[in-house]
């Protein structure tokens, strides 16, 4: 019964070197395997892995994912609170019951007692003449019997260890990509074939909110200001969080540079926008975070021929006034204002125009500067 758990014997004894919740340390337990006795609920089992030169066991919260126990799937170990500690391949685990634990103070003494009874029973027999020692086998036997089972006890071969194992920890992993052309982020998870993803729900924390905090005040609650985002489940491992344009105004609107001159000639201010995510798993729920990054930029001005194609890198909507100079003439013979959409373009053509040349000026605010862009144009 002593190694019972190395071949899946439907009665085991185990000592445990730790404690436990159920056990102190030392304790004796008594274990039904699984195949004899499964439990309704999931209990608080032995899991014990099946190697070369041991088999370490351990205790925990069982959940099977496959095959149960023994012929395929992994064997899920939590702490017994709900936390994860490790997967086992399940062609190499040997699943007990425990239904009955026997504390030290009371299975030592009593082997001892029974131990000292045979060695009485021993030298009394030897006393009266029944027995020789050097040539009875039987003797022998005993002798041999006692230090084979103080030696299993002792040394330790069958034990339960609570310390974490070195083997294969199923974790969770997530792999992100963020597209600004069409305000996406996508989370890919590596769930390693042990879980199976349920639900997924993505926010973001505006401007202003320190350690989910609202430091304005405007806070709903102890858990500080939340921002929900529109998730979808693409398939079984990768989920798509939506980010309105709203959240890039509300970033950009809460950037407020003072003009400092000479004013730089070409902007580019660095943006991150924290989003955090939390998955519902079969056995778990995992929570990731990730920053959106990205550039405010100036609006690129070109000229194509008779037209200026206006284009706005960012993704807000930035308004803009035009004005052209008639470089012949030396007056303005048009201005107007006009909005450049979000990550758009707009297009001036001077076809309609007298032939010269024209100096075309784009005004714009961008994050406190007045900017400017000019482009020369000439009309045949």
């Amino acid at each position: 019964m002593l190694i019972g758990k190395a071949f899946y014997f439907p009665v085991v004894l185990v000592v445990s070197t730790s404690d436990s919740s159920g056990f102190s340390q030392w304790s004796l337990l008594i274990g039904f395997a699984y195949y004899l006795y499964k439990p309704v609920n999931q209990s608080s089992v032995l899991v014990c892995l099946v190697e070369a030169y041991s088999t370490p066991c351990f205790t925990g919260t069982y959940m099977v994912n496959g095959v149960n126990g023994n012929g395929g799937g992994y064997v899920v170990v939590s702490n017994g609170n709900g936390g994860l500690r490790f997967s086992l391949n399940g062609n190499h685990v040997r699943i007990y019951n425990i239904v009955a634990s026997i504390p030290p103070y009371i299975w030592i003494p009593l082997l001892v007692v029974y131990f000292s009874l045979l060695a009485y029973s021993l030298w009394n027999n030897t006393k009266m003449g029944y027995l020789r020692i050097l040539r009875e086998s039987r003797v022998m036997e005993l002798g041999l019997l006692i230090a084979l089972t103080l030696n299993i006890i002792l040394v330790g071969a069958v034990y339960v260890d609570q310390a974490t194992p070195r083997y294969y920890l199923p974790g969770v992993s997530v792999e992100w990509s963020f597209n600004l052309d069409n305000s996406t982020l996508i989370a890919r998870l590596n769930l390693n074939n042990v879980y199976t993803l349920l639900n997924a729900t993505c926010w973001y924390k505006p401007p202003g909110v320190v350690n989910g905090f609202a430091t304005n005040g405007n806070s709903n609650g102890s858990n500080g200001v939340n921002y929900p985002l529109e998730t979808l489940i693409v398939d079984l491992s990768t989920i798509v969080a939506i980010i309105p344009r709203s959240v890039y105004e509300e970033y950009f609107n809460n950037r407020i540079l003072e003009p400092v001159p000479p004013v730089p000639a070409y902007l580019s201010v660095y943006e991150a926008i924290p989003v955090y995510c939390e998955f519902k798993l079969d056995k778990a729920v995992f929570k990731a975070s990730y920053l959106i990054t990205f550039y405010w930029r100036d609006l690129v001005v070109r000229s194509e021929g008779s037209r200026v194609v206006i284009s706005n890198p960012n993704p807000v909507s930035i308004n803009a006034s035009i004005h052209v100079l008639d470089l012949k003439k030396g007056h303005f013979v048009y201005s107007n204002n006009m909005t450049i959409s979000a990550l758009g373009e707009e297009v001036f053509d001077l076809s309609s125009y007298e032939p010269g040349v024209y100096r075309v000026i784009v005004q714009y605010k961008m994050l406190g500067l007045v900017r400017s862009r000019i482009v020369e144009v000439e009309v045949s």
